[in-house]
């Protein structure tokens, strides 16, 4: 151990104040680049697996063997979750709300069925209270982890000036397919 307290030194004499310095720099660099790069690694790493597992889905998926227009209707309607699914559905909306650090306020719900197209619209007003960060981010992640979420009305409201919470009432619709 002495030993190399001796040598290390000698290293530093010979390399003098800026050689110290210059290993200094580096050393905080390298540790500096490391802290940044890694949380883009890591999402780097969720993205390529995210992909393999589109990829995956796109292979095994059934090809449109109909390719006719009520062929290309009946993949169209398929798209839709089924009415009986619509609580599965909405679940990445609240997991949405949570991780975005929002509780959801009781809503109003109302189900409407369009006979000429025949899907359901599952309509949710939702006053919510929050950062406007906070709504985006919630808005963003919903209506990406949902293809069949469209967002109708959004409106802000601040009481006060002051205050850094925003009062929102957030429209959503939920398309379904009747159950057959």
């Amino acid at each position: 151990m002495a030993l190399s307290r001796i040598a290390l030194s000698e290293i530093l004499r010979r390399l003098g104040r800026p050689g110290v310095i210059g290993l200094a720099l580096l050393a905080f660099s390298l540790g500096l680049s490391v802290s940044s790069l890694w949380p883009s690694w890591q999402e780097l790493q969720r993205l390529q697996a995210e992909a393999a597992a589109a990829r995956h889905r796109v292979r095994t998926a059934a090809p449109v063997t109909d390719d006719s227009p009520a062929g290309q209707l009946r993949a169209f309607y398929a798209f839709f979750p089924r009415q009986v699914d619509a609580s599965a559905s909405l679940a990445p909306v609240f997991a949405a709300a949570r991780d975005s650090g929002l509780q959801l306020a009781r809503g109003e719900y109302a189900v409407v069925t369009d006979r000429q197209t025949g899907l359901v619209l599952f309509r949710m007003t939702l006053p919510v209270r929050g950062a406007s960060t906070q709504i985006r981010e919630f808005l963003a992640a919903s209506l990406k982890a949902v293809p069949t979420l469209a967002l109708d009305e959004l409106a802000f409201e601040r009481p006060t000036i002051a205050e850094t919470e925003v009062r929102a009432r957030v429209r959503l619709t939920l398309y379904l397919r009747l159950a057959s």
